[in-house]
């Protein structure tokens, strides 16, 4: 437990990073941890692009309005969130209630619960929130690994998605910089639990 909450309190947005390349095995393991993340009906909304090359970086940090974490980071993750793929009735959600039901044809009930979740809903608003649960898990991972994030949300979305070529029904959710921090982290500046907490 204290070995957790330790690597959580260790999270910080790392605004600038030094030139050293993230090994290819700290880079599987971060992916892995946004891979395995939860996410409801188990739909997993979500694909990952690894934005190395530098023609790549510099076109998504562009589009993320040159944050120094997005110029700086000799890599970002791209979560894009799958918003047509969700439809009810889709090859892709059919899968995924296959999935959840055990490998078996989903049961009606289990169809209907998703209807009903969906319908009640923005889909694209939906999948990029189901996509932060993925990059919670990843920034984690990173910390454990002794390296650095930061997650980026302000970016401009056509470019973006023009960057990144993503197709039609896609949309992105986060792009997250890794690498290895310049400099040491603030001091964690959070509420009180007397000021947040509430006990029914």
């Amino acid at each position: 437990m204290a070995e957790l909450l330790s690597c959580i309190g260790g999270r910080f947005a790392c605004r600038a990073y030094r030139n050293t390349p993230v090994a290819d095995a700290e880079l599987d393991a971060v992916l892995e941890a946004g891979r395995i993340a939860p996410s409801a009906v188990g739909m997993e909304p979500w694909r990952f692009i690894v934005v190395r090359s530098d023609a790549a970086r510099k076109k998504v940090a562009a589009a993320c309005f040159g944050q120094p974490a997005a110029t700086t980071a000799p890599l970002m993750i791209a979560i894009v969130a799958l918003v047509d793929a969700l439809a009810p009735g889709s090859a892709y959600v059919e899968a995924r209630l296959a999935a959840e039901a055990g490998g078996n044809p989903p049961p009606q009930e289990l169809r209907d619960m998703w209807q009903s979740l969906y319908a009640q809903n923005d889909p694209k608003a939906w999948a990029i929130a189901q996509c932060n649960f993925a990059a919670a898990q990843m920034m984690l991972q990173a910390v454990a690994l002794g390296l650095a994030t930061c997650p980026m949300g302000g970016f401009d979305e056509a470019a973006l998605g023009k960057a990144l070529a993503l197709p039609r029904g896609e949309a992105p959710a986060l792009v997250l910089a890794l690498g290895h921090c310049a400099e040491p982290q603030g001091e964690r500046r959070r509420r009180g639990m007397a000021e947040l907490l509430t006990r029914l």
